[in-house]
């Protein structure tokens, strides 16, 4: 335009006509537009978005496949993403010892267990059953394997009560379910009333933390008793040793109530604590890997116990080195109220813990006020209003909610963080390609 400006001012000044100079600076301007912009971007776009639909990576904004080229930051969740959300239940602990779960069924201190002869563990796989929304059938092709249908931690709780001959359907028709409080991420914790013979039957799980917090008692061979400060301080400690082992921590609890519609978190009986691993993905390290090349930063931003966390990003690559710093939501506060400094400490945190949907919103906020170019990956309801916040939303395929996908940019067909850094690689040479274009 200073050209065009130059030119036409130039013109009139040599003693040409200003009419005629007008009318050649507006063709300049009108020609240093290519005309064929609109036609190379936007099949440079769509060409772009049929590529990562063959990598997994389906995108329903024309837009948002530029948008990935400029991503530097990525805000991931932890489990299917950076996991291979294949959950097992490995060990449970109850107030009599620990016990190990194993392929041919139930290890305590080197001898095999039968759960019909345990004081605890039937009671706490029955409550795991009931308590539970997944479905277990035959996988598609293999008969002889299972396929769980809806979350993989509460298929993985069936896989172990089955282990212990516990047949879901059995349980259901003798504990026929009348309510269901789902799982609220304020409090973490879901439960479902059971009708029986003398009364209802209350099962619960959720959060160790939010469920030591709501228990009254705890169970014993001859019955119940007070949960006293002493004892929450040791299940606490079996919690940090589980999540030091890297593995998915969940309490389980029951009650019996005569009226269903009443509080559901009162009278709780501590059962036990269920600890589930999942193993990282295979191709996570060298996805952290070739984006730290790119100059993004990957930062871990998860529901889940502060420890477990922490494991899991240093089996990745995901930070420099063990026992970085870990920030848990209870932590953060009002992130809008901290002082520069604060702010500028909490950009460089790489583990974010126990964080709730706000505090998502919080962060995405965070960043893009440093100038970040915000990707968020999310799978569940609550993380719909961060999807729509961050600069591209990314949500999951197999187990992302409608909600979640609705509101993303991008889904990802296999959950996969590879599948995301090839997505941005994509987006990177569609963005060079058009630059190389313009000039």
């Amino acid at each position: 335009l200073v050209l065009v400006a130059v030119i036409g001012g130039a013109g009139i000044y040599g003693g040409k006509p200003p009419l005629l100079m007008i009318e050649t600076a507006i063709a300049l301007a009108v020609a240093a537009v290519p005309e064929g912009l609109p036609m190379v971007a936007t099949l440079a776009l769509a060409r772009g978005m049929w590529r990562m639909a063959r990598r997994n990576a389906l995108i329903s904004r024309l837009t948002a496949v530029e948008t990935l080229g400029a991503t530097t930051v990525i805000l991931t969740d932890k489990t299917g993403t950076l996991t291979q959300n294949r959950m097992t239940v490995t060990v449970l602990a109850f107030p009599d010892g620990d016990i190990a779960v194993t392929p041919s069924g139930f290890v305590k201190d080197g001898e095999n267990v039968e759960a019909g002869e345990h004081a605890f563990l039937r009671e706490a796989l029955e409550t795991a059953v009931l308590c539970n929304n997944a479905v277990l059938a035959p996988a598609p092709g293999h008969p002889e394997s299972v396929h769980v249908i809806g979350d993989p931690m509460e298929g993985a709780l069936l896989v172990a009560a089955g282990r212990a001959g516990i047949e879901p359907a059995d349980i259901i028709a003798d504990w026929p379910e009348v309510r269901e409080e789902a799982f609220d991420a304020r409090i973490r914790m879901m439960a479902t009333f059971h009708r029986g013979e003398d009364g209802f039957r209350v099962a619960v799980k959720g959060a160790p933390e939010a469920v030591l917090a709501s228990a009254e008692f705890v169970s014993e061979v001859s019955g119940r008793r007070l949960l006293d400060d002493r004892d929450r301080h040791a299940w606490r400690d079996k919690v940090a040793d589980f999540a030091g082992r890297g593995l998915r921590v969940l309490a389980l609890a029951a009650a019996t109530t005569e009226n269903p519609e009443g509080d559901v978190y009162r009278n709780l009986t501590l059962l036990g604590l269920v600890g589930l691993h999942d193993p990282p993905r295979e191709d996570a390290e060298d996805a952290i890997r070739t984006c730290r090349r790119a100059g993004i930063r990957v930062v871990m931003v998860t529901g889940d116990h502060a420890a477990t966390a922490r494991e899991i990003a240093d089996a990745v690559g995901l930070t420099d080195r063990r026992g970085s710093e870990t920030r848990e939501g209870a932590q953060l506060g009002d992130i809008s109220m901290l002082s520069e400094d604060e702010r500028g400490h909490l950009l460089e945190v790489p583990i974010f813990a126990r964080v709730s949907p706000g505090q998502k919103l919080a962060l995405i906020s965070l960043y893009q006020s440093n100038g970040a170019i915000v990707a968020m990956t999310g799978d569940g309801v609550n993380d719909a209003p961060a999807l729509r916040k961050a600069d591209i939303g990314i949500a999951m395929g197999l187990r992302g909610s409608q909600v979640a996908r609705e509101a993303a940019d991008m889904v990802l067909q296999d959950d996969a963080i590879g599948t995301l850094v090839h997505a941005i690689a994509q987006g990177r040479i569609i963005f060079n390609n058009i630059r190389k274009f313009i000039l």
